[in-house]
């Protein structure tokens, strides 16, 4: 009969990032800060915290270069501490301390302080940004001047109406490069139209929004109530659920006719 064989989980460094590829790594801090030197913790202390969650429990941490683990618990013997810094916003781990890098990629402060420099990666996410600024260009380019309008109207408020078609188009243009990710989501937005209609409708006299800033009625019979926004909800936005409603088509179609 066969036995089934027994594992002993891996510790210390042996069971981090057992597949990290042996090569010479750099450490930027982050928001391109450049002071002279900048040192990071590298021993766990009760004022301030350094532990790792390995799956099962929370281990406290500290660097040692004559320890052959991170782990406190683990360490056996007199332990050497040896302080980490960066200089000039950089930090330089050669291939040979594949424990440092370890230890600097298990920190609290790994991708909140600091993070590796990887030039490759950095430059696949480069390229997606470009693909993804231009799509928005071209989108923006290519969008019917009415829906481009509904999006400038959220992003530039209130000084659209007095700008050429040119003008909008130009400036959307640049926006969406500057912004790719929120212009593609306002094309995908539903009631962006709508609520753009709802807006027009007011500018050009169609309807007509009262004193109070929820009641909408006819700018030609202001007797005549179209619908009242719920307390603290924007009028145009209220307006633009309206039109979805059967009622709400009706006025919705005779707003057309009249544009």
């Amino acid at each position: 009969m066969a036995t089934r064989k027994k594992t002993t989980p891996s510790f210390g460094y042996e069971g981090i990032l057992p597949n990290l590829q042996e090569k010479d790594r750099v450490f930027i801090l982050k928001g391109n800060a450049t002071p002279i030197r900048k040192m990071i913790a590298v021993k766990h202390t009760s004022r301030k915290p350094l532990i790792y969650k390995d799956g099962r429990v929370t281990r406290a941490i500290r660097y040692s270069n004559n320890q052959l683990t991170p782990f406190v618990d683990e360490q056996r013997g007199a332990v050497t501490l040896e302080p980490i810094t960066f200089l000039d916003g950089k930090l330089i781990v050669p291939s040979w301390n594949i424990n440092l890098q370890k230890f600097i990629f298990i920190h609290p402060k790994y991708n909140v302080e600091f993070f590796e420099l990887d030039k490759e990666q950095n430059a696949n996410v480069e390229v997606q940004d470009l693909y993804s600024s231009l799509d928005a260009q071209i989108a923006a380019k290519d969008l019917d001047i009415n829906d481009l309008e509904a999006i400038a109207r959220v992003v530039k408020k209130g000084v659209v109406s007095g700008m050429t078609s040119s003008e909008l188009r130009r400036d959307m243009i640049i926006w969406a490069k500057n912004n790719p990710s929120e212009f593609m989501d306002l094309c995908n937005d539903e009631n962006l139209k709508l609520r753009n209609l709802a807006v027009r409708s007011v500018e050009m006299g169609i309807l007509h929004v009262k004193q109070d800033g929820r009641t909408v009625v006819w700018t030609e019979d202001k007797s005549n109530k179209i619908m009242v926004a719920p307390y603290g909800e924007n009028v145009y936005s209220a307006l633009a659920m309206f039109f979805k409603t059967d009622e709400g088509l009706d006025v919705l179609q005779n707003i057309t006719n009249r544009l």
